[in-house]
């Protein structure tokens, strides 16, 4: 192994240290997560009967989302869960990136280092999560969490599960089944999420069935696929079919048409990339500075690169996918006349720091084909060190948060305990101090027939909860901080 590879792949694992360190902050905030406005009503559900009959009650009621109840009663087993799903969520998901690149490495015969996937996986974790407009609401909230968050680590597994049995040519119909209720499962999730994983899905089938040789993989994979899609259509459909869409519409204006909701989705994608781009010019740039350096270091060593003016052309496919994908992720909002909210453009975010991946990664190759003498390959690698170290920085954003969520924390908890007590005392309509919402999650608010006051009554098991507002110089009087 000559120096300069040694010196890279060095590069590589001090990414990972930087990467973990960055995603172990946003994992670490996690437990200073409570309960908020929806997730009252979500375990009032809970309470009142068994999981299947409150999500069909749910699915008729409420919401069309029918599996949410089961995601969140399997957490409720676990004390304290609330706290601690966050930094699961992003260790499964970056297990499950890291397995997707694991198969692709060993079914496409990639000659890529363990260390480069593992550091792809946690950097698209990572980007993720720092360009999103309001990580909170995705990652620590449950109510938005289970919704954009849950569903996108299950298709990860499933994917990586899917590319295995590909690669191990194993028999299929015995998964075909299983396939189908995953995605389905999945899909039940969210209408957005399920609308994202039939765009991949539909991506995946065509690649595998057009630019692939017929052989036993290429019929496994199509297979497999076909089952995804079966699953993950008929969940769209039996969202799009629930009584409970009548509640989510406006009565004032009729449903667009779908010329109405091309035209829509056109324009909100747009707007979202032009947005993307002018607020968040840096992490994007330094994204791409990684991934163009790392794919330009790794293919100089080929000396029998495919020279071909085609590959010129996934210069211009695949930001035609990536805008493609997001346009069918933002159709929803669309057909509910609105531009998505933050939590819905996560994986808008996911699909477009993919997209800048896979450029930089072409980009890498085409300049692979400059010879770079001792100085140039000096110069990139130094680049590549530097940009290495961006993660670190990237920690300022989610540490700003820290002192404000510890000590929100800290006073929920302490109120709860005065709910308790009271409860204790024979108390049946309760007051307690309010507390602010937090990045548009709305908390308990005065009045306590605002309805989630409502849903924390029943939570606690008492007539009403309401609460009274505190000024600054009697804050101790109530809480220790």
């Amino acid at each position: 192994m000559t120096n300069s590879n040694k010196i890279f792949r060095y590069f590589l694992w001090l990414g990972i240290i930087t990467s973990t360190c960055a995603l172990a902050v946003y994992a670490y905030l996690g437990l200073f997560t409570r309960y908020m406005a929806d997730d009252y009503c979500l375990l009032v559900n809970l309470q009142t009967d068994n999981v299947f009959s409150a999500s069909l009650d749910k699915y008729l009621l409420s919401s069309n989302r029918f599996s949410n109840l089961f995601v969140i009663s399997l957490w409720e087993i676990f004390p304290n869960s609330i706290a601690f799903v966050p930094a699961l969520h992003i260790t499964l998901w970056v297990a499950g990136l890291t397995w997707i690149l694991y198969e692709c490495k060993h079914l496409f015969n990639w000659n890529i280092q363990p260390a480069l996937l593992f550091l792809t996986a946690e950097l698209l974790a990572l980007f993720s999560l720092f360009t999103t407009p309001n990580t909170f609401q995705v990652l620590y909230w449950r109510s938005g969490q289970v919704t954009y968050f849950t569903p996108l680590v299950l298709f990860t597994f499933i994917l990586a599960w899917l590319l295995k049995i590909t690669r191990s040519e194993l028999k299929v119909n015995r998964y075909i089944p299983i396939f189908i209720l995953l995605a389905f499962f999945s899909g039940g999730l969210s209408e957005t999420i399920g609308i994202f994983h039939i765009s991949i899905l539909s991506l995946m089938m065509l690649v595998t069935y057009f630019f692939s040789a017929p052989s036993p993989r290429r019929k496994i994979a199509l297979t497999l696929l076909m089952a995804l899609l079966v699953g993950a259509f008929s969940a769209l459909l039996i969202m799009f079919l629930a009584p409970a869409n009548a509640l989510r519409i406006n009565p004032e204006k009729s449903s667009p048409t779908m010329v109405q909701v091309v035209f829509r989705s056109l324009d909100f994608t747009y707007a979202f990339l032009i947005d993307s781009f002018r607020s968040l010019p840096i992490p994007f740039i330094v994204l791409s500075v990684i991934f163009t350096l790392c794919s330009l270091i790794i293919f100089t060593k080929y000396e029998d690169k495919v020279k071909t003016p085609r590959l010129i052309w996934l210069l211009l496919i695949i930001p035609l996918i990536t805008y493609a994908i997001i346009f069918a992720t933002f159709a929803p909002s669309a057909y509910g006349q609105s531009y998505p909210v933050e939590r819905v453009r996560f994986p808008a975010f996911i699909i477009l720091n993919i997209g800048i991946m896979l450029l930089s990664v072409c980009l890498g190759y085409f300049l692979s084909y400059i010879k770079l003498n001792k100085l140039t390959n000096s110069m990139v690698l130094a680049v590549i060190l530097l940009a290495l170290f961006y993660p670190l920085w990237m920690i300022r954003q989610p540490m700003q948060t820290y002192e404000y969520r510890r000590l929100w924390a800290k006073r929920w908890d302490e109120r709860q305990n005065m709910i308790y007590t009271a409860i204790s005392n024979g108390e049946t309509d309760i007051l307690v101090p309010a507390l602010d919402g937090y990045e548009g999650t709305k908390e308990l608010e005065l009045a306590s027939n605002y309805w989630i006051n409502k849903c924390a009554a029943q939570y606690y098991g008492v007539n009403s909860l309401g609460t009274f507002q505190l000024r600054e110089d009697n804050d101790l009087d109530y809480f220790s901080e």
